[in-house]
């Protein structure tokens, strides 16, 4: 799909999702409604630790600002008047040694299987808003489009507490070596939306 015609289903879309109740302010439904908003192409990512043994975790738990590098949402959620249209989504994974800043990990396609087999579930004020097994993602990655495009758009709404579980299978184990940690980026990509200025 060419990016003018991903752009026209984006509009298309925030015109749909605004005549329906609590998306948006009412600001930002006489913008939509007048057409008076502006897409910018954009990439939101929140980067993490894994726990040692694998378990099960919230990536968005005690995260509490945005942080260049190591995540672009605002905290636990998106600030007032920032809105966010996932198109896509990408799954990534590193390892780095003990007290190396998740900043600075090199994060690649080649996923352990503990990751490979689980599952990551998106949610939005406890709404479930994506649940993908992690192993259709890290495949869509190995194509020529390097992500996972929604079938459905995603809206990430502003001042709404986000939680991106991973959940991976009993006795799961990233398989390190003394001294290593592992990380995961979890990565939409879409567009950001404002206000257009005439």
């Amino acid at each position: 799909m060419k990016q003018t015609e991903l752009y026209a289903e984006v509009l298309d879309f925030l015109g749909k999702v605004a005549n329906e109740s609590g998306n948006f302010s009412n600001d930002m439904i006489s913008n939509i409604r007048n057409k008076n908003i502006k897409l910018q192409d954009s990439e939101i990512y929140i980067r993490q630790e894994l726990q040692a043994n694998g378990s099960s975790q919230d990536l968005f738990e005690k995260e509490l600002q945005k942080i260049v590098g190591e995540n672009l949402f605002d905290g636990n959620k998106l600030d007032t008047g920032r809105y966010f249209i996932a198109t896509s989504v990408r799954l990534t994974y590193g390892v780095a040694n003990d007290g190396k800043s998740r900043g600075l990990v090199d994060f690649t396609n080649n996923l352990p299987i503990a990751l490979l087999n689980g599952q990551i579930i998106q949610k939005q004020d406890s709404n479930i808003i994506m649940d993908l097994p992690i192993k259709a993602i890290a495949e869509a990655i190995h194509t020529d489009k390097y992500k996972y495009p929604f079938n459905k758009f995603i809206l990430f709404r502003d001042n709404k507490t986000l939680n991106a579980e991973i959940r991976v299978p009993d006795g799961a184990s990233l398989g390190l070596q003394a001294g290593e940690k592992g990380f995961i980026e979890l990565r939409y990509i879409g567009f950001e939306t404002s206000a257009s200025k005439k």
